[in-house]
Protein backbone atom coordinates (compact mmCIF):
# COMPACT_ATOMS: atom_id res chain seq x y z
CA UNK A 1 0.00 0.00 0.00
CA UNK A 2 1.39 3.39 -0.97
CA UNK A 3 1.50 6.11 1.67
CA UNK A 4 -0.75 9.13 1.14
CA UNK A 5 0.99 11.69 -1.04
CA UNK A 6 2.82 9.14 -3.18
CA UNK A 7 2.74 9.54 -6.93
CA UNK A 8 0.37 7.10 -8.65
CA UNK A 9 2.34 4.29 -10.21
CA UNK A 10 5.50 5.18 -8.29
CA UNK A 11 6.35 1.50 -7.68
CA UNK A 12 9.70 1.26 -5.93
CA UNK A 13 9.59 5.04 -5.51
CA UNK A 14 6.69 4.90 -3.07
CA UNK A 15 8.10 7.75 -0.99
CA UNK A 16 7.80 10.25 -3.85
CA UNK A 17 5.41 13.11 -3.09
CA UNK A 18 2.79 14.68 -5.36
CA UNK A 19 1.92 18.38 -5.67
CA UNK A 20 -0.27 18.25 -2.56
CA UNK A 21 2.70 16.94 -0.57
CA UNK A 22 4.98 19.79 -1.65
CA UNK A 23 2.27 22.38 -1.11
CA UNK A 24 1.91 21.09 2.46
CA UNK A 25 5.57 20.82 3.45
CA UNK A 26 7.29 23.52 1.40
CA UNK A 27 4.80 26.38 1.13
CA UNK A 28 6.39 28.29 4.03
CA UNK A 29 9.98 27.94 2.73
CA UNK A 30 12.18 29.55 0.16
CA UNK A 31 15.87 29.22 -0.81
CA UNK A 32 16.96 31.02 2.36
CA UNK A 33 15.84 28.06 4.46
CA UNK A 34 18.71 26.03 2.94
CA UNK A 35 21.57 28.47 3.58
CA UNK A 36 22.68 26.51 6.65
CA UNK A 37 23.04 23.32 4.59
CA UNK A 38 25.02 25.13 1.92
CA UNK A 39 27.22 26.58 4.68
CA UNK A 40 27.99 23.06 5.91
CA UNK A 41 28.93 22.00 2.39
CA UNK A 42 31.32 24.94 2.13
CA UNK A 43 32.77 24.21 5.58
CA UNK A 44 33.26 20.46 5.28
CA UNK A 45 33.86 19.83 1.57
CA UNK A 46 36.14 21.33 -1.08
CA UNK A 47 35.24 23.64 -3.99
CA UNK A 48 33.59 21.94 -6.92
CA UNK A 49 30.25 20.97 -8.47
CA UNK A 50 27.40 19.97 -6.13
CA UNK A 51 24.64 17.44 -6.78
CA UNK A 52 21.44 17.42 -4.73
CA UNK A 53 19.75 14.00 -4.81
CA UNK A 54 16.07 14.13 -3.98
CA UNK A 55 16.16 17.88 -4.44
CA UNK A 56 12.40 18.36 -4.07
CA UNK A 57 11.37 21.71 -5.49
CA UNK A 58 15.02 22.75 -5.80
CA UNK A 59 15.48 25.28 -3.01
CA UNK A 60 19.03 24.11 -2.21
CA UNK A 61 19.92 24.18 -5.91
CA UNK A 62 18.53 27.71 -6.14
CA UNK A 63 20.40 28.74 -2.98
CA UNK A 64 23.70 27.51 -4.44
CA UNK A 65 22.95 29.22 -7.75
CA UNK A 66 22.25 32.54 -6.03
CA UNK A 67 25.65 32.24 -4.32
CA UNK A 68 27.35 31.54 -7.63
CA UNK A 69 27.99 27.84 -6.98
CA UNK A 70 27.55 25.11 -9.58
CA UNK A 71 24.73 22.85 -8.39
CA UNK A 72 22.50 20.30 -10.13
CA UNK A 73 19.47 18.58 -8.64
CA UNK A 74 17.37 15.52 -9.42
CA UNK A 75 14.05 14.43 -7.97
CA UNK A 76 11.67 11.56 -8.59
CA UNK A 77 8.57 13.75 -8.48
CA UNK A 78 7.54 15.41 -11.76
CA UNK A 79 5.40 17.78 -9.68
CA UNK A 80 8.42 18.94 -7.66
CA UNK A 81 10.47 19.59 -10.79
CA UNK A 82 7.59 21.51 -12.37
CA UNK A 83 7.13 23.66 -9.26
CA UNK A 84 10.85 24.39 -8.99
CA UNK A 85 11.44 25.26 -12.63
CA UNK A 86 8.35 27.49 -12.73
CA UNK A 87 9.68 29.39 -9.71
CA UNK A 88 13.30 29.76 -10.93
CA UNK A 89 13.59 29.17 -14.69
CA UNK A 90 17.41 28.89 -14.58
CA UNK A 91 17.17 26.02 -12.07
CA UNK A 92 19.30 22.99 -13.00
CA UNK A 93 16.71 20.52 -11.74
CA UNK A 94 15.59 17.44 -13.65
CA UNK A 95 13.27 14.52 -13.13
CA UNK A 96 15.07 11.30 -12.27
CA UNK A 97 14.13 8.37 -10.03
CA UNK A 98 16.87 7.20 -7.69
CA UNK A 99 16.24 3.54 -8.45
CA UNK A 100 18.01 4.17 -11.78
CA UNK A 101 21.62 5.03 -12.65
CA UNK A 102 22.31 8.74 -12.35
CA UNK A 103 22.63 10.59 -15.68
CA UNK A 104 26.13 11.86 -14.86
CA UNK A 105 29.62 10.48 -15.60
CA UNK A 106 31.93 9.05 -12.95
CA UNK A 107 33.69 11.59 -10.70
CA UNK A 108 31.49 14.50 -11.83
CA UNK A 109 30.90 16.13 -8.45
CA UNK A 110 32.83 17.25 -5.39
CA UNK A 111 29.79 17.07 -3.11
CA UNK A 112 26.56 15.09 -3.17
CA UNK A 113 23.74 16.09 -0.82
CA UNK A 114 20.91 13.84 0.36
CA UNK A 115 19.03 16.13 2.72
CA UNK A 116 16.02 14.41 4.31
CA UNK A 117 15.84 11.97 1.39
CA UNK A 118 16.98 8.49 2.36
CA UNK A 119 13.99 7.94 4.68
CA UNK A 120 11.72 8.33 1.64
CA UNK A 121 13.45 5.56 -0.34
CA UNK A 122 12.76 1.85 -0.11
CA UNK A 123 15.83 0.00 1.18
CA UNK A 124 17.12 -1.29 -2.20
CA UNK A 125 16.71 2.18 -3.72
CA UNK A 126 18.53 3.77 -0.79
CA UNK A 127 21.48 1.42 -1.24
CA UNK A 128 21.53 2.07 -4.98
CA UNK A 129 21.45 5.84 -4.42
CA UNK A 130 24.41 5.66 -2.01
CA UNK A 131 26.33 3.57 -4.54
CA UNK A 132 25.58 6.04 -7.31
CA UNK A 133 26.61 8.94 -5.09
CA UNK A 134 29.95 7.20 -4.57
CA UNK A 135 30.35 6.68 -8.32
CA UNK A 136 29.73 10.29 -9.32
CA UNK A 137 31.90 11.75 -6.54
CA UNK A 138 35.48 12.78 -7.14
CA UNK A 139 38.19 11.19 -5.00
CA UNK A 140 38.04 13.03 -1.68
CA UNK A 141 34.47 14.16 -2.37
CA UNK A 142 31.80 14.31 0.31
CA UNK A 143 28.34 12.76 0.59
CA UNK A 144 26.26 14.82 3.03
CA UNK A 145 23.25 12.98 4.48
CA UNK A 146 20.61 14.13 6.96
CA UNK A 147 17.59 12.06 7.95
CA UNK A 148 15.41 11.23 10.96
CA UNK A 149 16.42 8.23 13.05
CA UNK A 150 14.23 5.15 13.21
CA UNK A 151 13.79 5.95 16.92
CA UNK A 152 12.25 9.35 16.15
CA UNK A 153 8.58 8.48 16.67
CA UNK A 154 7.43 12.01 15.89
CA UNK A 155 8.94 11.92 12.40
CA UNK A 156 7.65 8.38 11.88
CA UNK A 157 4.05 9.41 12.47
CA UNK A 158 3.96 12.93 11.03
CA UNK A 159 4.90 11.98 7.45
CA UNK A 160 3.65 8.72 5.90
CA UNK A 161 6.28 8.96 3.15
CA UNK A 162 8.95 8.19 5.79
CA UNK A 163 9.14 4.56 4.75
CA UNK A 164 12.81 3.76 5.51
CA UNK A 165 13.98 5.46 8.69
CA UNK A 166 17.43 4.18 9.74
CA UNK A 167 19.38 3.97 12.97
CA UNK A 168 22.62 5.99 12.85
CA UNK A 169 24.69 2.79 12.99
CA UNK A 170 22.66 1.29 10.13
CA UNK A 171 23.28 4.37 8.00
CA UNK A 172 27.00 4.19 8.75
CA UNK A 173 27.08 0.51 7.78
CA UNK A 174 25.30 1.32 4.51
CA UNK A 175 27.81 4.04 3.71
CA UNK A 176 30.75 1.73 4.39
CA UNK A 177 29.17 -0.97 2.24
CA UNK A 178 28.82 1.66 -0.50
CA UNK A 179 32.58 2.26 -0.51
CA UNK A 180 32.98 5.22 1.85
CA UNK A 181 35.82 4.83 4.34
CA UNK A 182 35.82 8.10 6.29
CA UNK A 183 32.47 8.75 7.96
CA UNK A 184 31.71 11.50 10.44
CA UNK A 185 28.35 11.32 12.19
CA UNK A 186 26.67 14.46 13.53
CA UNK A 187 23.42 13.27 15.04
CA UNK A 188 20.99 15.26 17.15
CA UNK A 189 19.66 13.86 20.45
CA UNK A 190 16.02 13.03 21.03
CA UNK A 191 14.19 15.71 23.07
CA UNK A 192 13.89 13.46 26.13
CA UNK A 193 13.93 16.55 28.36
CA UNK A 194 11.68 18.60 26.11
CA UNK A 195 13.22 21.80 24.83
CA UNK A 196 15.42 22.25 27.90
CA UNK A 197 18.84 23.32 26.63
CA UNK A 198 20.78 21.71 29.48
CA UNK A 199 19.10 18.35 28.88
CA UNK A 200 19.88 18.46 25.16
CA UNK A 201 23.45 19.47 25.95
CA UNK A 202 23.92 16.52 28.33
CA UNK A 203 22.45 14.06 25.82
CA UNK A 204 24.55 15.51 23.03
CA UNK A 205 27.70 15.08 25.11
CA UNK A 206 26.72 11.54 26.06
CA UNK A 207 26.19 10.61 22.41
CA UNK A 208 29.83 11.49 21.70
CA UNK A 209 31.01 8.73 24.01
CA UNK A 210 28.20 6.15 23.93
CA UNK A 211 27.21 4.55 20.63
CA UNK A 212 23.56 4.40 21.58
CA UNK A 213 21.26 4.66 18.59
CA UNK A 214 18.19 5.00 20.78
CA UNK A 215 19.30 8.42 22.01
CA UNK A 216 19.37 9.84 18.50
CA UNK A 217 16.64 11.82 16.77
CA UNK A 218 18.57 11.78 13.51
CA UNK A 219 20.82 9.69 11.30
CA UNK A 220 23.21 12.27 9.85
CA UNK A 221 26.65 11.78 8.35
CA UNK A 222 29.38 13.25 6.20
CA UNK A 223 31.01 10.45 4.20
CA UNK A 224 34.16 10.92 2.16
CA UNK A 225 35.33 8.98 -0.87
Amino acid sequence: MKPPGAEPGAGVNAGVGDRTYYDKWYADRDWRFYRSILAQVVEHSEPGPILDLGAGVGYLVECADRWGLDCNGVDGSPAAVEIGCARWPALKLRHHVLSERLPFPDASFQTVVMNQVIEHLEAPVARAAVGEAFRVLRTGGMLFITSPSQFNEYERTIDPTHINMLAPSTLEAMLRAGGFTTIKRFDEPLPLFGSHRLGRHVLGRLMRFVDWDRLSASANARAYK
